[in-house]
């Protein structure tokens, strides 16, 4: 999902500028930067996720002016890197979009929490609950926080974007339901299926790559 900027008063995208600066500052504090500079397996990945991120994003629909849809692809992100390495690889993945003409600087901070920062609260959020409980099977993982977290992620981000046209007075709730609405749940089952296709994959084949996918609890 993607939301442009010039539809609001400087205010609306200075302030979530700056509050998603400040996020990435928060990530910057708490990234394991001495693993990442040695680690050339997992730079490479980050680097290849960043391509396929905004080329995933890059792919969207105009459903209204100033509105589109896209994948997501963030709980993938999130569930191999940490929430951390997922701040950055939106962040990036949005300074790409803005190379490539596809975003304004100004609208990175509003597309950075609708399609970053809340798709990765959400998977934090069910991934700490299927963590507490006494479902310690992959499936869980992969049902709960890849599958459903895509879902809840979606649905998350909708609410925003829904609750930011409607604060600033771009549009009313019957265009925003008619125009937008319709569309989330033909989006949010395929981002669904992709996530737990990936995640499905890479506790198959490669288990050390996803971050928060703990093999002794699952696998014993």
């Amino acid at each position: 999902m993607n939301i442009t900027a010039d539809l609001f008063p400087p205010i609306w995208y200075w302030s979530f500028d700056i509050a998603f600066a400040l996020l990435l500052l928060l990530a910057t504090n708490f990234l394991e930067w001495n693993v990442l500079r040695v680690d050339r397996e997992l730079q490479h990945r980050f680097g290849l996720s960043l391509v396929i991120l905004v080329l995933i994003w890059s792919m969207r629909a105009g459903v209204s002016t100033g509105l589109g849809i896209h994948f997501f692809l963030v709980t993938t992100l999130h569930l191999v890197f940490g929430w951390q390495l997922a701040m950055y690889a939106v962040a990036l993945a949005m300074v790409g979009m803005v190379w490539i003409g596809k975003e304004s600087w100004q609208g990175i901070g509003i597309n950075g929490f609708v399609s970053g920062v809340v798709p990765i609260l959400c998977t934090y959020s069910l991934w700490r609950i299927q963590r507490k409980s006494r479902l310690n099977s992959p499936f869980a993982f992969i049902f709960l926080v890849a599958f459903l977290g895509a879902i809840v992620s979606v649905v998350a981000s909708g609410i925003l974007m829904t609750a930011i046209f409607l604060g600033a007075g771009v549009y009313d709730l019957e265009h925003i339901v008619s125009q937008f609405w319709i569309y989330v749940p033909l989006i949010a089952l395929p981002e669904a299926i992709l996530n737990g296709i990936f995640i499905t994959g890479m506790i198959v084949f490669r288990p050390e790559w996803v971050k928060l996918f703990d093999q002794k609890k699952y696998f014993n």
